[in-house]
């Protein structure tokens, strides 16, 4: 009998939502099976809450005897941090290694994907173009770096989905590099997203604060807001743009969803996708409700006094906002009464910090293999 992941992975490209190749999800059991095995191979490999977060949980875990589980990760990323420090001057040694880390993670998840490798830029760079660009050609040079065989094609680069931050897409784009647009939460970042030519665009269903404050709920989660920018990229010619729905916190969110083009899904949620029978599933009328029924932008709308137009006036209205940058951030300004961009803030603001904790534990690691060398 098939199970919810069964046809969830039937209706839409089903992607892992971790970078722990050693611990959560492909040791956790499914009968006798590692849950890699039993539910692999995923299409893309994500971080869903995005790759800094998620790496800072994956590098803070410690072993039965204490020691960080992967302790090698962090002491090679350090030691090939100080190798590059001196060959360029683009960036400090702690975010050198904090790039490292992310992609040797990323490289030992490889195997059980056939898809992209996401990896995001440093959040504190989300304002400037250039430096993100910058930051994002290191990262795939880091790919080269250790691992010499990988089709560097398979990295996509996430990058918070401000104007600064869509242009540098835009740019990497052309030169080859596929780009995902993420942390975002209005129609005015998906039209200029697909503009710029991303290759994937990552709507938020629950504000990040979510995964991060516990006890706090979003009480309007972006089902609809999901649905409708499919809608408006699958109308646009020629669009290369795919929605992968992400920040989702049950089973019920992910179903509701079935039928976006690709959706991250967490470890806890695949382990109880898998679990749960299709047949006779509570929420089963609610399977893939959201596409079917996406008119409009409900839940992420354009500016103030266009929220009532039809799909193809809004779509006119959106593809002139992304040709002039102070229109555009009006309109990104006002969007659903300025909730989006607020929880866009946020978000930046949440993964700052995260990169702050994980180039503290760069400077820690590199403090401890000094004093062993001496």
């Amino acid at each position: 009998m098939d199970n919810l992941l069964d046809h969830l992975r039937s209706l839409n490209a089903v992607d892992c939502d971790t970078l722990d190749a050693e611990g959560e999800l492909f040791h956790f059991d499914v009968g006798s099976s590692a849950l890699a095995a039993e539910l692999g191979p995923f299409v893309d490999c994500t971080s869903n809450q995005a790759s800094t977060a998620i790496a800072f949980a994956e590098l803070s875990k410690v072993d039965s005897n204490g020691l960080p589980l992967y302790q090698q990760v962090i002491a090679e990323s350090v030691q090939v941090a100080h190798w590059l420090f001196g060959k360029q001057t683009d960036a400090t040694l702690e975010e050198l290694a904090v790039e490292l880390m992310m992609v040797g993670l990323s490289l030992r998840i490889a195997p059980h994907t056939t898809g992209y490798l996401h990896v995001q830029t440093n959040p504190k760079l989300a304002y400037s173009t250039a430096t993100t660009v910058k930051n994002a050609e290191r990262i795939v040079s880091h790919f080269k770096q250790l691992a010499p065989d990988f089709d560097t094609s398979r990295v996509c680069i996430k990058i918070p989905s401000t104007w600064e931050g869509l242009q540098a897409c835009r740019e990497l784009q052309r030169k080859g590099i596929a780009t995902l647009a993420t942390i975002m939460f209005s129609l005015e970042q998906t039209a200029l997203a697909a503009d710029a030519g991303c290759r994937y665009i990552a709507p938020y269903v629950n504000e990040l604060r979510v995964h991060f404050d516990p006890g706090y709920v979003d009480t309007n989660p972006a089902l609809a807001f999901c649905g409708a920018a499919q809608q408006y990229l699958d109308s646009r010619m020629n669009n290369t743009t795919q929605v992968m729905a992400a920040s989702l916190t049950s089973i019920d969110e992910v179903m509701q969803l079935a039928g976006l083009h690709h959706i991250t899904v967490s470890p806890v949620l695949l382990a109880e996708l898998a679990a749960t029978p299709a047949a006779g599933w509570a929420g089963r009328a609610s399977i893939g409700q959201v596409v079917k029924t996406a008119v409009g932008a409900a839940g992420g709308g354009p500016a103030a006094g266009t929220a009532q137009l039809g799909a193809e006036n809004r779509a006119a209205v959106l593809d002139t906002l992304v040709k002039d940058e102070s229109l555009w951030r009006m309109a990104f300004t006002r969007s659903d009464g300025g909730r989006s961009e607020t929880k866009l803030v946020q978000a930046i603001n949440i993964f700052a910090d995260v990169q702050d904790k994980l180039e503290e534990m760069v400077r820690q690691a590199d403090v401890t293999a000094r004093a062993a060398a001496a």
